[in-house]
């Protein structure tokens, strides 16, 4: 690292991956310790703590680096944080991923062995920039961003069932966390209906899925952007629309294999600015994790903000 005696400000999650975080952050302090490196070390409470602490941290700007350890739910919460702070001199964040689904850690090149995305960490010499996505809701205000997806109806149904059940917890302790998305999307394939989605002046009568993408995965490595990256200051809107049912079921073998891209019924638009709108209430999720069930009015661009991890 370019300080040789960099302090470190670390966000922990011990219950990302249903309690898995908790064995890794150990092991990852021992050889922070062994390494003798200066950190200061803060635990996630509740949902929405790790978006305030790194809000404080960013305040303070006492730190060089901010490291999360947890999931991708914790690593949305934090980028959050820190772009909310508005920072004149962002501070570059890193990632040791201990979750369930780990897409952003796959997509950036992130080893899934912590001592690995330790060593990626200290051995970078310069940040890279990610892209992320930034939302403003049309009614109401509100805003937020995302480092993998916005998705609103199939996907954020699977989301909303999958994050509600105890299948996801059995799953993760024993690290098959990313087999508890495809088990729900048959739940969600019996409850999800069409509704009619308008983008910009593009309208989809029919639409079943709709997921706005700045990497290629969703639910733990599903592919379905493979052109985007982190890396790309860019976005890609899927849209799938349902035409019956024998169609429909082919589409969704294609989703959970990750080949989607294969079928007819897929329609992409790349933009880095995006209008989106829903006629009726739909369920939405950023990053994985449930946002809203409402009526959608979305107004979607980009930001970036630096990384500091070398990629595999």
């Amino acid at each position: 690292m370019k300080n040789k005696n960099p302090k470190f400000s670390i966000i922990v999650n011990l219950k990302a991956g249903s309690g898995h975080a908790k064995k890794i952050w150990p092991i990852i302090e021992r050889e922070l310790k062994r390494k003798s490196f200066v950190y200061d070390c803060f635990y996630t409470k509740a949902i929405g703590h790790a978006q305030e602490l790194a809000k404080e941290i960013a305040y303070k700007h006492e730190c060089d680096l901010v490291l999360v350890l947890g999931g991708d739910g914790t690593l949305h919460e934090v980028i959050n944080g820190l772009l909310f702070a508005k920072q004149k001199n962002p501070i570059p964040v890193s990632y040791i991923p201990t979750g369930s689904g780990n897409d952003f850690a796959k997509s950036y090149g992130i080893s899934n062995l912590p001592l690995e995305a330790l060593e990626q960490i200290i051995n970078c010499k310069n940040t890279k920039n990610i892209c992320v996505g930034h939302y403003i809701e049309q009614i109401g205000g509100r805003e937020g961003y995302f480092i993998n997806n916005l998705g609103i109806g199939f996907d954020a149904r699977i989301v909303h069932k999958t994050n509600s059940s105890l299948t996801k917890m059995g799953l993760n302790k024993l690290n098959l966390g990313q087999f508890s998305y495809a088990l729900k999307g048959f739940s969600a394939f019996l409850t999800q209906n069409t509704f009619e989605l308008i983008i910009g002046d593009k309208h989809f009568k029919r639409a079943y899925i709709s997921i706005v993408n700045n990497v290629p995965y969703i639910g733990g490595g599903i592919k379905v952007s493979p052109e985007m990256s982190p890396f790309k200051n860019g976005l890609e809107l899927f849209v799938v629309e349902k035409k019956n049912i024998p169609s429909l079921l082919k589409i969704l073998r294609l989703f959970i294999l990750g080949k989607i891209d294969k079928s007819p019924y897929v329609h992409r638009i790349k933009n880095k600015k995006l209008a989106i709108k829903t006629k009726n209430s739909q369920f939405i999720h950023l990053d994985g994790e449930e946002f809203a069930k409402a009526e959608v009015n979305l107004r979607i661009d980009t930001q970036t903000y630096p990384f500091w991890q070398l990629t595999n």
